[in-house]
């Protein structure tokens, strides 16, 4: 069979063609310059910065991180900002966001703190073994205490022990926060770590495992339900499949 050969365009043909071409060209680009024209326009200026998601960090500290400039739009490249606001020793994350015509908006996302620490005073610390910088008293801080003296490398916890305990802390707290808001002290024990709970948990002493503890204290929270007068002196989960519980004198 033979081929015909593909029909010459006019130039009616070649017209709508280039009028495809540029119109796909500018819908391309729309994205890129049409952001870029909107921020030379002084009706999108910068009048007003919220600041959300803070609660350690003042608001106003959050805003001079920004550092704007006189001439900023709403339009700007919001990435430049963030990237200003994430030096703060307490946040984590930082999004900027436009809040209508002449308002940005910043989301923030602070570091958690997990645990308090004696170094000798007392210094919070998040479940990367990090020490924040909080004062404890007057952030109102109700967290754990790691028994023992820690040691401070710069930012950072240098005892091994401590380093787990934080991160364990931070752990339970995802995934059991009822239990790790009432232990009041944790520290390393024979096989595992040791919680002393404070006086309105149903065990005065809990004890997990080394091996697998969030495992553990599922074991000791179904234990501890079963009991009709749940109060027990110690619920010890460091056997395998099984809880000790001891109970008060008299129960």
């Amino acid at each position: 069979m033979r081929l015909r050969p593909l029909p010459a365009l006019t130039r009616r043909g070649r017209r709508r063609l280039s009028v495809v071409a540029v119109a796909g060209f500018v819908g391309l680009t729309v994205p890129v310059w049409v952001p870029l024209l909107l921020a030379t326009l002084p009706a999108f200026s910068v009048e007003q910065i919220r600041v959300v998601g803070s609660r350690h960090v003042p608001p106003d500290e959050v805003k001079e991180l920004v550092a704007l400039q006189p001439e900023a739009s709403v339009w700007d490249d919001g990435k430049l900002l963030e990237d200003r606001v994430r030096v703060h020793p307490m946040i984590q994350e930082a999004t900027v966001r436009r809040a209508g015509l002449h308002a940005l908006e910043i989301v923030v996302v602070e570091k958690h703190p997990v645990a308090l620490v004696a170094t000798p005073e007392l210094r919070p610390v998040g479940g990367d073994g990090r020490v924040l910088p909080l004062d404890p008293a007057v952030a109102e801080l109700d967290l754990p205490v790691i028994n023992g003296l820690t040691r401070i490398e710069g930012d950072l916890v240098a005892d091994p022990s401590t380093m787990v305990l934080a991160r364990l802390l931070d752990e339970l707290e995802r995934s059991d926060p009822g239990f790790v808001s009432v232990v009041s002290e944790v520290a390393p024990t024979d096989g595992g770590w040791e919680f002393t709970m404070l006086p309105d948990a149903d065990a005065a002493t809990v004890l997990l495992p080394l091996e697998d503890p969030l495992r553990a204290l599922m074991r000791v929270s179904a234990a501890l339900g079963q009991l009709d007068d749940p109060r027990v002196v110690r619920a010890d989960a460091r056997f395998s499949r099984q809880v000790v519980l001891t109970r008060e004198r008299g129960r």
